[in-house]
């Protein structure tokens, strides 16, 4: 459903020119990363970042499963410490809708910025620090955050159970925190590597319209003309992937015996520590603005200008 707001005629905009877009185009991952890493600055942004980096690097650290892959799972913390912050979301929080022009993506509203700030500290250990450090060569900020509440079915709840990479620059980063246990839920998310990936996106399928996505690996395989291989993370509590949305095909695993809940951070490059960012709002509110900027700079402009949350 398209919101009755400011941002409805945007919206309908965007999906019309979608609707139009061929429906195999082998050349469209090349289209959308040169929109969004030349035309839109991201490169130039993340070049601006790595210039800026001073914080050393305390050791260094493995990230080959994240480069070379596009996806490492982590331990992020005790499964009695991811209960314990679900608990204090769900006794503080409300649910309704995590994005504007979506009414299938619910979660809790985050409004209580002492609960935020914890939920963040905890889920950007100096583990996930390192890999985000690593993989940047820079400082990095959130550009978003969701605390999602999946509910259990048969089909899956959204576009974003089916095999999917998202749009945006080629190199960013998701973190994906599951806060209570797969014997709970039993869903999760599925990835493809990079190589795979890579195979799959020849075939004009990766960026294509939400309609045409298949939750069937059998049919990926068809269409890439050689058996794919994913990773399925069944999660505990507390444990997270850290991976590249935009170059690995993923696919969330629809939960079966009962809600599952994950906190999502989108992660970018940044000239100051994420810490610093977020106090001065340079992170967005998915429920009232688009997903990606027009023009990268528009991030420094956040940086300068943006009040502090």
């Amino acid at each position: 459903m398209i919101p009755l707001n400011r941002h409805g005629p945007g919206i309908l905009l965007s999906k019309i020119k979608r609707w139009f877009e061929p429906d195999i185009d082998p050349r469209r991952v090349e289209k959308v990363f040169n929109e969004f890493d030349h035309i839109r600055g991201y490169e130039a942004w993340q070049q601006h970042c790595r210039a800026r980096f001073t914080r050393p690097q305390s050791a260094r650290v493995d990230v080959n499963a994240l480069t070379n892959k596009g996806y490492v799972p982590l331990e992020v913390m005790a499964p009695s410490e991811a209960v314990a912050l679900l608990a204090d979301v769900v006794s503080n929080e409300e649910v309704g809708r995590l994005k504007r022009d979506s009414t299938k993506l619910v979660g809790y509203s985050l409004t209580n910025s002492a609960l935020v700030r914890q939920l963040l500290v905890a889920a950007l250990t100096e583990t996930v620090d390192s890999q985000c450090m690593g993989f940047f060569q820079s400082e990095y900020l959130i550009h978003w955050y969701t605390l999602s509440r999946t509910a259990p079915g048969r089909e899956p709840a959204s576009v974003s159970f089916r095999w999917h990479c998202d749009k945006g620059p080629s190199a960013h980063l998701k973190l994906l925190l599951y806060l209570n246990d797969y014997s709970e839920h039993g869903g999760g998310t599925s990835y493809l590597d990079l190589v795979s990936t890579a195979a799959v996106a020849r075939t004009g399928y990766v960026f294509a319209r939400g309609q045409r996505r298949t939750d069937s690996l059998a049919q990926l395989s068809a269409l890439a003309g050689c058996p794919l291989e994913a990773y399925n993370h069944q999660p505990r509590a507390g444990d997270a992937v850290l991976f590249q949305p935009s170059r690995v095909l993923h696919s969330g695993i629809t939960p079966q015996l009962g809600p599952r809940y994950v906190l999502t951070l989108c992660l970018l490059p940044s000239p100051v520590h994420w810490r610093e960012a977020f106090e001065k709002g340079a992170q967005i509110d998915l429920r009232n603005e688009p997903l990606w900027h027009a023009d990268a700079s528009q991030i420094e402009k956040r940086l300068a200008d943006a009040m502090p949350v």
